[in-house]
């Protein structure tokens, strides 16, 4: 009974770390997307080439749904000028709510025209709207090309993490009470070394305090990724050997009877 104890102990701590870590991977990858959207000029997040925008109206359903995350390709100033009908472009729309803010808009090009001075303009339009947009596009206003690629209701959870009281609430917070936890868990470990005597030279302090350290590191182990990894496998195993302690328990329950 106690090695089974241990055994379910053992699982459960194990989902706890990489549930740990999965959040601090999500945390890190909005914290990422909301520094680049602020400090990027166009207003876009983006990595390397790729911007990651988040669908916030209908405009473009059935093609693109809201609340979906999709990715598009950043293109130079000569590639905006060969944009062709049918291609689905992002651009800046202007302050379209008069909230002091540039919207950026997602639309498909239905007509190319010929602008003044050599400008080229295109004529946007929702797959989802009966009429074209009122304004037409000049291409230095072209942000990104869309690449098809697009992930379903990821974009709501996005867009309320980028504003301050979501960031608040499911980033920030949660990432303050995982320190004190893990603070928690290094001076528990402290004074388990110490072992309850208050009589310590500070010699011998200052080495059961790096002794703590290590050993603290230790169990955290790696990188994020390779503790994910090794914590899956350790998971399987462990929920394996609980599988076979049950087998064995009514094996031997049966045999007494």
């Amino acid at each position: 009974m106690k090695k089974g104890h241990s055994t379910g102990k053992k699982v459960f701590s194990i989902i706890g770390n990489v549930i740990i870590w999965l959040f601090v991977i999500f945390a890190a990858v909005v914290t990422i997307l909301t520094i680049a959207a602020r400090s990027s000029g166009d207003g876009a997040p983006s990595i390397g080439q790729n911007v990651i925008l988040s669908v916030k109206t209908d405009s473009m359903e059935p093609t693109i749904m809201q609340g979906d995350v999709i990715i598009g390709k950043k293109i130079s100033s000569d590639e905006k000028k060969t944009l062709q009908v049918d291609d689905i472009i992002t651009f800046d729309a202007g302050d379209l709510n008069n909230d002091g803010v540039r919207d950026l808009n997602t639309h498909r090009i239905v007509a190319v025209e010929q602008g003044e001075n050599g400008k080229i303009i295109y004529q946007t339009k929702g797959d989802h709207n009966p009429t074209p947009d009122t304004l037409k596009v000049d291409s230095e206003s072209v942000i990104c090309k869309y690449s098809g690629q697009r992930i379903a209701y990821l974009g709501s959870a996005l867009l309320f993490l980028q504003q301050p009281t979501g960031f608040l609430l499911i980033i920030v917070l949660p990432l303050i009470a995982l320190f004190i936890y893990e603070l928690i868990r290094f001076i528990r470990k402290f004074f388990e070394l110490k072992g309850g005597n208050s009589t310590v030279t500070a010699e011998e302090e200052e080495r059961i305090r790096q002794q703590a350290i290590e050993d603290y590191l230790r169990s955290q182990g790696g990188n994020v990724a390779e503790k994910s990894e090794e914590a899956v496998s350790e998971v399987t195993e462990a929920v394996e050997e609980a599988a076979e302690e049950a087998t064995e328990t009514v094996e031997e329950k049966s045999a007494d009877e």
